[in-house]
């Protein structure tokens, strides 16, 4: 059943990937008046498919892949009245920023959600003490109550935080137990290397990216579901420049360097056996990492397609459809290419252990 529940949620959240990144470019294209050819998610064999409008609307096998297939992106279709080139800079360059926009808003509804959800509720609510952790041998336990970490109080202070600023540093927590008895206890994260340091326990909650937990109230889940995706940017950037300059051990090909489809499925299904709030950021931080990625000026990427078009725009008159084509062709190859490497690294990460936890 564990196995089943792991399989569903990985897949689910593949679709909540794609689905709302493809659906944010169809809407746009019809919008526009571009003839759309087919509307797909998925990738491999159609479980179902429907034609309306003259759009083929299908579900594929495997919730990995997704396209919008227009008129006028083909070699034998350059001249489509109605096709994708044949439309207004300002109106592709909208078509094609739609699906990671689209990802954005994703995210933001899914923070602003979870944050909704917690209105009232206790920030240190401690919902899973992993076994065998410095927390689970101090005694705490999941329904325990955290009040201050090092006199801090818990909504003003983010475990995480702590942990990072002072690697292996005890921690004093202070609370209540579910049965009312007052604790203080004294808890010295492991610190495993490549590792994020930990302490082994999740609070109410689980913020992936270091956001400090507060007691929400209506506008700050709006405003931190806003906000959220443009910080979580911020937040990658800085960590990819981190890697790639070797302030991280590893850099970008380490263990906490850049990963693919492989160690996304991985940690997807620890996210998915820790419960449905660290399911949903952990989509929240996808959704911004695709919709990021996608916005890159690399050939074959949303970004890049718009870098044609603005260039267009300053050199006042089109590419070779053609040459352009197979340029995004080669541009395609080459960061499947680069998938499949970091894929083989994702199995090495697996096999040693090498990927950090979702808990605090």
């Amino acid at each position: 059943m564990n196995t089943l529940l792991v399989v569903v949620g990985v897949a689910g959240m593949f679709l909540l990937l794609i689905a709302p990144h493809e659906a944010g470019h169809f809407a746009l294209a019809k919008l526009f008046k571009v003839r759309v050819i087919e509307f797909s998610i998925g990738a491999g064999t159609k479980l179902w498919s429907t034609t309306r409008g003259g759009t083929l609307y299908a579900l594929r096998a495997f919730p990995i892949l997704g396209y919008v297939r227009m008129g006028g992106m083909d070699a034998d279709d350059f001249d489509d009245p109605n096709g994708f080139h044949r439309k207004a800079a300002w109106q592709r360059i909208l078509i094609l920023a739609a699906g990671p926009a689209a990802n954005f808003v994703v995210a933001m509804i899914c923070v602003a959600g979870l944050d909704m959800s917690l209105l009232g509720h206790d920030p240190g609510l401690v919902i899973r003490v992993v076994d065998g952790t410095p927390a689970a041998r101090t005694g705490l336990v999941a329904g325990d109550h955290l009040k201050t970490v090092n006199g801090q109080p818990i909504s003003q202070v983010f475990i995480r935080q702590l942990e990072d600023s002072a690697p292996g540093a005890p921690l004093t927590l202070t609370g209540v137990h579910a049965d009312g008895r007052p604790f203080s206890y004294v808890v010295a994260p492991v610190c495993l290397k490549g590792n994020p340091c930990v302490i082994g326990l999740s609070t109410q909650r689980v913020q992936l990216l270091g956001q400090p937990e507060v007691r929400a109230t209506l506008g700050s889940s709006i405003w931190d579901g806003v906000s959220w995706p443009f910080r979580t940017v911020a937040q990658i950037v800085g960590g990819l420049a981190d890697a790639a300059t070797g302030r991280i051990p590893g850099g970008l090909l380490g263990p906490n360097g850049v990963t693919g489809p492989i160690g996304i499925a991985d940690v997807a299904g620890q996210a998915v056996t820790l419960g449905p709030d660290t399911y949903i950021q952990f989509v929240a931080l996808l959704s911004v990492a695709l919709g990021f990625t996608n916005v890159l000026p690399l050939l074959a990427l949303d970004g890049g397609r718009i870098v044609v078009v603005l260039i267009e725009v300053v050199r006042r008159r089109p590419f070779n459809r053609t040459a352009e084509l197979n340029f995004q062709r080669y541009g395609l190859v080459a960061l499947l290419g680069i998938a499949a490497v970091i894929s083989v690294l994702d199995v090495q990460r697996i096999v040693s252990g090498q990927f950090p936890g979702l808990s605090h």
